[in-house]
């Protein structure tokens, strides 16, 4: 059971594992080099792009938003870096474009190397030491289990997530890091369910290396930080990222949100 202290229930994120993260949970979306593309397309799916929490855009500084794309929150691009508005595309927050937002978007990036490292560093938890894929098709369901206070590592190849379901069963002090090395994709209402207690800022998707785009389609749901530092990240299709996208680059399209919410006090 979770530490109860004057009543209330002890809480970890993903900071108690790496102290290198820094203020890296903080954003909604944060790209290391190559830009931020938000679409807004007329497809099958109702609704919007949309980015619900604070962006930034490190490396070229380039963002691009079409037709009624939305950002919910405060937008930081480097000063070298263009902001591309089409359409109704609009930012709700203020536009922070100077030296000061510079060294915080390059401060990011060292956050997210520094993490993305270490997280593979971590050895596999032996439970799961000869898992190497995690291919999910049709209604399968997939369980990983963690103790409170204990950080559960995996080492795959593939994730990919054919409209099954990967739970993740913890406690309010248990942390999740999936390093995947090559392909990751949720397609067609693949679904990561968090359970027992565990929230957004517990789980880290650790995908390493360049590779092919990380894809998130047909109103797929991930619940997470999900960290691709050389790929592209694609939301499309009426998914949903319910925590945090940090990568290369970003791209929305079709109805595809990303939702951050508040950060888990530890």
């Amino acid at each position: 059971m979770p530490l109860l202290l004057g009543g209330l229930t002890a809480k970890a994120n993903l900071l108690t594992t790496f102290p290198v993260m820094g203020d890296l949970l903080r954003w909604g979306a944060f790209s290391l080099g190559g830009g931020i593309n938000q679409t807004d397309t007329i497809d099958q799916f109702v609704g919007q792009t949309d980015i619900f929490g604070d962006v930034g855009v490190a490396g070229d500084g380039n963002i691009t938003m079409n037709g009624d794309a939305t950002i919910h929150g405060d937008l930081y691009y480097m000063t070298g870096g263009t902001l591309t508005l089409k359409g109704n595309a609009t930012i709700t927050g203020v536009k922070h474009h100077d030296l000061s937002s510079d060294a915080q978007l390059n401060n990011g990036v060292t956050e997210a190397i520094n993490t993305s490292n270490a997280a593979f560093a971590l050895p596999v938890t032996p439970t799961y030491a000869t898992l190497t894929d995690i291919q999910l098709s049709g209604n399968q369901n997939f369980t990983i289990n963690g103790a409170p206070g204990q950080t559960v590592v995996l080492k795959l190849q593939n994730f990919t997530i054919t409209s099954g379901t990967l739970t993740l069963m913890g406690s309010t002090t248990t942390n999740f890091v999936i390093n995947v090395s090559k392909q990751f994709s949720l397609t067609n209402h693949a679904q990561i369910i968090l359970a027992g207690g565990v929230t957004w800022d517990n789980v880290l998707f650790n995908v390493r290396g360049t590779g092919t785009n990380v894809t998130l389609d047909g109103q797929s749901i991930l619940r997470g930080v999900l960290m691709a530092n050389n790929r592209t990240v694609a939301n499309a299709g009426g998914s949903l990222v319910y925590g945090e996208v940090v990568a290369n680059k970003i791209t929305l399209s079709g109805s595809a949100q990303i939702q951050h919410p508040p950060v888990s006090s530890p």
